[in-house]
């Protein structure tokens, strides 16, 4: 699922690059308790969030704005 703040953040080819690598790699943070994993990526100044929920296997995009 991507949330309209990383649809308007970044690119399509941003997006999947980071989606691909996320799926494709390990996570660098990952909580063995609750099973949450996350990575961040930065695209010049500009900030993903990624993060797999553990009990769907949903896999959120998330650019975080103040």
């Amino acid at each position: 699922m991507i949330e309209p703040s990383a649809r308007e953040g970044f690119t399509s080819r941003e997006l999947v690059a980071a989606y691909e690598d996320f799926i494709g790699g390990e996570p660098r943070y990952l909580d063995t308790e609750t099973g949450l994993k996350a990575e961040a990526y930065r695209f010049g100044t500009r900030v993903l969030l990624i993060h797999e929920e553990s009990e769907t296997g949903v896999v959120v995009l998330i650019h975080p704005t103040s």
